[in-house]
């Protein structure tokens, strides 16, 4: 009997002691959780005293990884749309300020009837150009914004690129300056997204404009699969570093000079990696080039 009332003591002393160990661990886990909660740390769970099943604090490490990793997701979106919002700022500035030039140009020169009827079939292009950039831009917020998938189809980069060009034509020939495109075949096929292709093409032509000088020379080639579009032209900045020229808001003293914002070039390399192309830069002596890859 004597043997069965101590076997019970020494139970009961080892539940409590148990117990005692399994409430220190549920106290140091509450302690180490509202710690996690309120710190942005990488720290995840352990019991100090034993008591808490291994399963349950393996279950909880994985929920706190998740919400670590549904964190850092939600801050990379939410820094992409505020992107996107001073994206579209800079880049309908482009053909508003276009616009807006023309405009000054018929209201303040003695043009004939003739040539004002010419100045504004171009202030219109510009204002519908404006537009398409709007709706584009809606677009391209719902694909970041919502993980949606970007709209693609078969499309002749020749002609989009003849397209950018076309934007941009008078504005080259008013400074004396050329746009020349070079390519081995007059269809080249690719499926992707005609507006972001515009976009992209259109903010490198857009640069060159600014910033570079003598003719614009587009080369395509079609290499082991995929498209490759050299952009090249003089360039008279010597301080351009094109370890940071996709770089947003990189701008070089002329650059500054000159109203740039440093976003052009952020924005081709952001489209051009949404649609799974590449993108680098090169420059030797005065020569800058741009090369985008595009699969086939």
């Amino acid at each position: 009997m004597i043997i069965v009332i101590i076997i019970l003591i020494i139970i009961c002393l080892l539940l409590v002691f148990a117990n005692l160990k399994a409430k220190k661990s549920q106290e140091s886990m509450a302690e180490q959780i509202k710690y996690i909660n309120s710190t942005e740390t990488n720290q995840l769970l352990h019991s100090e005293y034993g008591g808490v099943s291994e399963n349950l604090i393996n279950e909880i490490n994985e929920v706190l990884k998740e919400k670590r990793s549904d964190s850092i997701y939600y801050q990379r979106k939410s820094h992409t749309i505020d992107q996107m919002i001073t994206n579209i700022s800079h880049d309908i500035r482009t053909p508003l300020t276009s616009a807006m030039g023309y405009i000054n140009l018929v209201r303040n020169s003695d043009l004939d009837e003739k040539e004002k009827e010419r100045e504004l079939e171009v202030i219109e292009k510009r204002l519908h150009r404006m537009e398409e950039l709007i709706e584009q831009f809606f677009e391209f917020s719902k694909v970041i914004s919502k993980d949606e998938e970007i709209k693609k189809e078969d499309l002749n980069l020749i002609g989009v690129l003849e397209e950018a060009i076309a934007h941009y034509f008078d504005d080259f020939e008013a400074k004396n300056r050329m746009i020349s495109l070079k390519y081995d075949s007059r269809k080249l096929v690719v499926h992707s997204n005609r507006g972001m292709l515009l976009r992209i093409f259109d903010n490198v032509i857009s640069n060159a404009l600014k910033h570079g000088e003598g003719e614009l020379e587009v080369d395509v080639k079609s290499e082991d699969g995929k498209n490759v579009i050299t952009f090249s032209n003089i360039s008279k900045d010597d301080k351009l570093d094109v370890t940071q020229i996709f770089d947003e808001f990189y701008t070089t003293d002329i650059s500054r000079t000159k109203g740039s914002t440093g976003l052009g070039l952020a924005i081709v390399k952001q489209f051009t990696n949404l649609l799974g192309g590449g993108i680098d830069a090169n420059k030797e002596g005065d020569k800058f080039e741009i090369i985008i890859s595009l699969r086939g």
